[in-house]
Formats: C-alpha cells, structure tokens, sequence
C-alpha cells in the first residue's frame, strides 16, 4: 500500500468519524418515543431483573421484532449506569465499524480504488451518518447489510461454506428491523433459486438454514406462551386482513401502492448520497451514469473477469431483492429499507473507479470529490461550532426541564405528570426515572395532590391541543408558577386546592 493511499484512507476516516461524532460528544441526541420505549424495556431487563422474549413490535399488530435488539443495548446501558448517552455511543462504534467492513470487503474483492471511493461514498453518506446519531432498533441494519454482502461475496467467489454466516446474518435482521430482513431473506432466495440453484441442497446450505431458525427461538417461544400471537396476526394476512398494516388514509389501489414504492426505492437510493447546493441533481447524475456503464460496459471493456461477476451477480441480487420492494401490497416505511444504501455505495464506489481510464476521468473525479467534501466539512464545522439545542426532540431539552422540576422542588415531594401529543410518555418516564435515580432524588409519583408538577410537550401543528387535557384529565390545583424553557416545554406548578 503506498504512502499517499494510507494518507488518503486515514483522511476519510477521520472525517467519517467526525461527521458521526457530533451528537455524541455533545451529549445532545434525539430522543424521542421510541428511544423512551426502548429504553424502558431495556431498564427492566437490566435494572429489574425482567428478561424478554420479544423486542420492539413491527408494523403489524401483534408481531415483534427478535428480542436481541434489547439485549444488545443492554450492555451499554448497563456499563453507563443507565445513561442513554451510552446506547448512543454503541451506535456510532458500529456505523465506524460498517465502514471498516465496506472498505475491506470493497477491497479485498476489487481493489484499492474501488475501496478508497467507496469509503469516500460511505463517509460522506447523509442516510449513514444520520443513523449514527441516535439510537434506534433498524439502525444496526447498516452494520448487518456490510456483514452480509462480505459474505455472500465470499459465497458469490467460491468459498460456498460461508452461506452458513449468510443465513445466520439474515436470521439477525429479524432482531432489528423484520420488514428489511423479510426483503433480503425472499431476495436471496429467488436469487439462488434463479441463478444459483445447483447451491441449494449443499450441506452448507442446509446446516446455514438451521442456524437461521434457531435465532427464532425467543420469538417462537413467546408465540407458544401467548396462544400463538404472532403466528395468527401473519395468517390473518392471507385471510384478507390489514390490522396494522395501514394508518389512516393511507388503503390505495395496488397500482398506486407501486409507484409509491418506487418512489420510495428512489429516495432510499438518493438519500445515499449527498444533495446540498450544486450537488442538489447528484443522484438523477450519478444514475445516468450507473446506468450509461451499465448498457456499455461490454462494449467498452471496463471491467475485469473479476469485477464482471461482482458486478453481475450484485445487480441480479438487487434486481430480486428491489422486485420484492416493489410489489409489496402495504404501504413501504423508509425505515424498512435501512442500509440499503450500501449496495448502491459498493457499485457506485465500482463504477466511479472506472473514470480513471479515460483521459479526464482523474480530473472529474477531484472535481467531484471537491465539492462534496466542501459541503460536508461545512457541515461538520457547523454541528460543532453553531449545535442544535433541538427544542424537544433531543434529550438535552427534555433534560433541562426534569432539572428545573427537581431544582424548584428543592428536595421536597412532588408528583408530575407529563402530556405529549402522540399521548405516551415513554421518553419523560425513562429520563425521570434516570434522572431520580442518578441524583439519589427519587421518582415522583403520578398523583393530582399536594404539590404536582405539569410537564407540557406542544403539539407544532396543534398547540392548543393541551388546553383540553388540562380541562377533561387535569381539572384541579392552584397554579402558583408556569414557565416556557428555551425547548418550548411548559412547566406548571400546581398545589392541590
């Protein structure tokens, strides 16, 4: 490996680690009802003693997702004494650890150019580094989707014993996010049911298989415990049922369904790269391109023996997985297709290595590269400079309003009670009972007597919704003193009348 390359590698990665790093060193990180009911769960594992066999639900009303999820936020959750700072951290590692496995895969199979530019894509990806910034159950699936291309590249290139860790990766998705692993489970079928049939019955197949059901065992577990719950919201499926599938407004034809998800295929595909300022038309660019190399690329003879399968035998991969996206009958979330972004990533970081061979190929590229890191180090400088206090999204204001509570209280009894718009408080719950327990305070109860605090998250598109809680749930107690913070929370001081 040459100088200037180790250069050029420890360049990207210190900007990737950068761009990734914000929310975490600032402490200031979404933290919104999920993370809130994440972590309740998680608390009641690690601080209660309450193991489970399940982990978040699914979009489909009475279907969860595996329970390791939980488990592995447990582990942080636990070392950082229940601080959410913790999970946080454990979800930069692994974006830091993805990209890592993306640049040796990228690598290993095609070179130090492809590598270095896919590294490049990867660092500057502002899908990928979102999902560094706050903890929440599909975000692993980035990490996964880099394990399992590894391996069904090493599949694809003849070591056949490594579909054994190709199942036992997809078997994993169902932990974190079911509806993007049931998408890649189905596709790689129909991928080797298509285009590698003759590796199907293989010991290796067959043994990789077994070990894809045994990481079910939680989840069957709790089916049989709970009458079958989840196995009769699936077969209520194929009866015709929806329960969970839709909110409202959303049942259209299935026609329009399609074009909605293909919609959603092209934002999953854009968000992969950065659209800010001049680069606003990147993705409808870097299409026309992949699609250019794609139609000519026999002609023009770009790729070696080597690539041509890679690149071959990912597009008929992603044909089958994206056909499946596709035609789903339900409405597509984009949060099913997290970390997809990486198989564009890796076949872009491909066909972008071949402008080097023509004449102002090298000139494009550093042009290219130019401005979007322009643009992302703008950014980063900005994150750090000029943070986002995040109002109540983030966990710093939610924070500074349970401090100002427990400041007024001035170490006396209080109860609290919180009202947030989608209702649950989940959020509120984990960081009061956090919060109580760090400063050895305690944890207010939920009662409408002698001194009780209001804790009021607004509605941005119904503002006055509160008002109606504060007269139907609320009714009594004298309001003595009523502040809005800086986050827009309002916080009442109430004594019971």
């Amino acid at each position: 490996m040459k100088k200037f390359e180790i250069i050029v590698i420890i360049f990207l990665l210190v900007l990737a680690i950068s761009l990734r790093f914000s929310e975490t060193y600032l402490n200031n990180f979404l933290f919104l009802l999920d993370q809130g009911r994440d972590l309740l769960d998680v608390k009641r594992i690690v601080f209660d003693g309450h193991l489970t066999l399940i982990g978040p639900y699914t979009g489909l009303q009475g279907v969860f997702q595996g329970p390791l999820y939980y488990y592995l936020l447990a582990i942080p959750l636990f070392l950082a004494g229940g601080n959410p700072w913790g999970t946080v951290f454990l979800t930069f590692l692994m974006s830091v650890f993805t990209i890592v496995i993306m640049y040796y895969t990228a690598r290993k199979f095609l070179g130090h150019k492809t590598a270095i530019l896919t590294l490049f894509l990867l660092a500057v990806s502002p899908e990928a580094i979102a999902a560094a910034t706050y903890v929440w159950n599909p975000h692993p699936m980035w990490l996964l989707i880099a394990v399992y291309l590894f391996f069904f590249y090493k599949v694809v290139f003849n070591e056949k014993k490594y579909i054994i860790f190709l199942w036992v990766t997809m078997g994993l998705m169902f932990h974190f996010e079911s509806a993007g692993g049931f998408f890649i489970l189905f596709g790689t079928l129909l991928f080797f049911f298509i285009f590698e049939r003759k590796e199907i019955f293989t010991k290796h197949f067959v043994v990789g298989f077994g070990c894809f059901l045994f990481l079910f065992l939680p989840q069957l577990l709790f089916d049989f415990r709970h009458d079958f719950l989840m196995t009769k919201s699936l077969l209520n499926i194929f009866h015709g049922g929806d329960q969970g599938l839709f909110a409202d407004n959303e049942k259209v034809s299935y026609l329009y369904g399609i074009r909605a998800n293909i919609d959603m295929l092209y934002y999953n595909f854009s968000s992969s790269l950065l659209r800010d300022g001049y680069l606003i038309y990147l993705p409808n660019i870097i299409l026309f391109v992949f699609f250019s190399t794609i139609l000519f690329k026999e002609k023009l003879s770009l790729f070696s023996k080597k690539e041509n399968i890679f690149l071959n035998q990912t597009l008929k991969l992603l044909f089958c997985i994206l056909v499946l996206v596709m035609f789903f009958p339900f409405p597509l979330r984009y949060w099913y297709l997290t970390g997809y972004q990486l198989f564009y990533i890796v076949i872009l970081g491909l066909v972008l290595s071949k402008l080097f061979v023509f004449p102002k190929g090298k000139l494009l590229i550093f042009l290219l590269a130019s401005i979007i890191l322009f643009y992302s180090i703008e950014k980063g400088v900005h994150v750090y400079t000029k943070p986002d206090y995040g109002g109540i999204a983030k966990i710093k204001g939610k924070l500074d309003a349970i401090e100002y509570i427990y400041k007024s209280a001035q170490g006396k009894p209080f109860n609290l009670l919180v009202f947030t718009p989608p209702v649950y408080t989940d959020a509120y719950d984990y960081l009061i009972w956090w919060y109580g327990k760090k400063t050895g305070q305690g944890i207010p109860l939920k009662e409408k007597k002698d001194v009780f605090y209001l804790l009021i998250e607004l509605d941005p598109n119904k503002p006055w919704s509160y008002e109606g809680w504060l007269e139907t749930v609320i009714k009594t107690g004298k309001i003595v003193d009523e502040r809005t913070l800086p986050s827009g929370l309002i916080i009442q001081k109430r004594i019971e009348e």
